[in-house]
């Protein structure tokens, strides 16, 4: 699947450590979301796009999979793409 993140939000969890939510605008139209927690072993597959996305760039990934009705897989494998 492919989505644009339109947002990250990073917030502290119960235990005080740090992670994000990412927030996509699939290329269906769609809104989707997911987590990723820096002391989780997929947080390197994320850690780029959301510094990209932070600097204002603009950041579509392919390579997504979803769970659920609007979540996608923390584990799956983004690749940045052209829009």
């Amino acid at each position: 699947m492919r989505a644009k993140i339109i947002k990250v939000h990073e917030q502290k969890s119960w235990l005080g450590q740090s992670f994000f939510y990412i927030f996509f605008k699939g290329a269906d139209g769609r809104s989707y979301r997911t987590c990723a927690y820096p002391q989780f072993g997929n947080y390197p597959r994320w850690q780029k796009f959301i510094e990209l996305h932070r600097t204002g760039r603009e950041v579509w990934l392919d390579g997504l999979n979803t769970k659920g009705k609007n979540l996608i897989d923390a584990d799956s494998y983004p690749q940045e793409v052209k829009p």
